[in-house]
């Protein structure tokens, strides 16, 4: 059965007691039985020698075991932590703990280590639950407002668009991507064009007008580019707004 570290000390210095008493009951023994002085000094020192020869042994078994003992169970700690800096707040401690339950002290650590993985996935949960609600507020917002709203990344990929520029493009339900559109009217063609380029290059969209070529129609487009920390555009967001002129 495996033991415990400070059991495993408490069994050495046991141990060590052990062959003391061995050793001095032994000495006693050739003491009693002795004939003479030389045959007690040569039973004395091969007794000690074999004692010390013994304790030796036993020390270097010792000092052997306890290190790797030791050396295993960091391993095994390292390799967890690494695993949780590395975003793996799901590894398997459990498997840990039931290899170590003969141990208080490493169970004690390992349960530690447990309770707190427990708290940072509640609260990643409560965060996630947090960000899908705010979320969820921004596009309920967005579908309110009467203009057509479209939300892309730099490399044009759609990210959202509201229930207003979706009932004006139906065609947006099956493409992932602005550079994909295909619009049969030139008119069309050259707003999702002037956007696609403004997310290519980074630029802002002020009020720009865009009319059809008999100016019965006019998109207005305004546009702000998403930036990361940098100062680098990452995507954009638009807003078209569409008037007619009969």
């Amino acid at each position: 059965m495996k033991r415990s570290l400070s059991s495993l000390y408490h069994l050495i210095i046991a141990a060590i007691l052990v062959l003391i008493l061995l050793e001095t009951a032994i000495l006693i023994v050739i003491s009693t039985n002795a004939k003479d002085l030389t045959n007690l000094i040569n039973d004395i020192q091969t007794a000690v020698i074999v004692f010390a020869l013994i304790l030796f042994i036993y020390c270097i078994v010792v000092y052997n075991l306890i290190p790797a003992n030791i050396k295993k169970f960091n391993q095994h700690m390292v390799k967890l932590i690494n695993e949780i800096a590395h975003g793996n707040y799901n590894a398997n401690i459990d498997k840990a703990i039931e290899d170590y339950s003969f141990d208080p002290e490493k169970l004690s650590l390992l349960s530690s280590l447990k309770n707190m993985l427990r708290s940072i996935n509640g609260f990643d949960q409560a965060k996630e639950w947090k960000i899908y609600e705010q979320d969820q507020r921004i596009k309920q917002l967005i579908n309110l407002i009467p203009q057509g709203v479209l939300i892309a990344l730099s490399n044009g990929d759609i990210s959202y668009y509201n229930n207003s520029l979706r009932q004006r493009y139906p065609l947006l339900s099956d493409i992932r991507n602005i550079n994909d559109l295909n619009f049969k009217n030139d008119f069309d063609r050259r707003i999702f064009q002037k956007i696609a380029d403004a997310l290519r290059y980074g630029d802002n969209l002020y009020d720009c007008k865009i009319p059809d070529q008999d100016y019965k129609r006019l998109a207005i487009i305004k546009g702000s580019m998403v930036r990361n920390l940098k100062g680098e555009p990452t995507g954009g967001v638009f807003l078209l707004s569409f008037e007619e002129h009969v």
